[in-house]
């Protein structure tokens, strides 16, 4: 358990909840699982603190506000999980922007730029389908606030569930 890369709970009430989350995806994929009688599509979201370790704080951790959003179906859905995504970028007066073009404004803008399906295959995040998803870059500052994509199937399996799913998560901290 040690080797976990979150932040740990000294004295958990239970061994379930020995450490802190750092994404809230885990959870929704737990509450599709649980709800699997109910029609489909399954549409959920969540807006949540996450908690990462940060050596620079007093307490060797900081707090993040995320966003999540799931969509399941029997096929994957990705246009609405991406089409949610523009919704809430526009509401947060984020403009979509072509990643080719340079940006020369002050205003928030953003857009996509496609994982490398070796960073998915081989290296830290196997949560979604190599070449199926994609970092949101946020402009200014050009940082990742997320990412957005076809959850893999070995992941939906670990949670019990034979449908397709597409998520969203980002950091809202840029935005607040």
């Amino acid at each position: 358990m040690e080797d976990i890369p979150a932040v740990h709970i000294s004295n958990p009430k239970t061994l379930d909840f020995q450490v802190v989350r750092t994404t809230l995806l885990p959870g929704l994929l737990n509450t599709l699982a649980n709800n699997k009688s109910l029609p489909l599509p399954l549409k959920l979201f969540e807006v949540q603190d996450v908690v990462l370790k940060d050596p620079s704080k007093d307490v060797g951790c900081r707090n993040r506000r995320r966003v999540c959003a799931v969509y399941c179906n029997k096929t994957s859905g990705f246009e609405i999980v991406h089409g949610l995504l523009d919704r809430l970028m526009l509401v947060l007066e984020a403009k979509y922007t072509d990643s080719s073009k340079p940006v020369n404004s002050e205003k928030l803008s953003y857009h996509l730029e496609e994982v490398d399906e070796h960073f998915c295959l081989f290296l830290l995040d196997k949560t979604y389908f190599p070449g199926r998803c994609a970092d949101i870059i946020l402009t200014p500052p050009g940082t990742s606030i997320g990412r957005l994509g076809i959850v893999h199937p070995q992941v939906l399996q670990n949670f019990g569930s034979a449908l397709s799913v597409s998520s969203f998560e980002i950091d809202l901290e840029p935005f607040l």
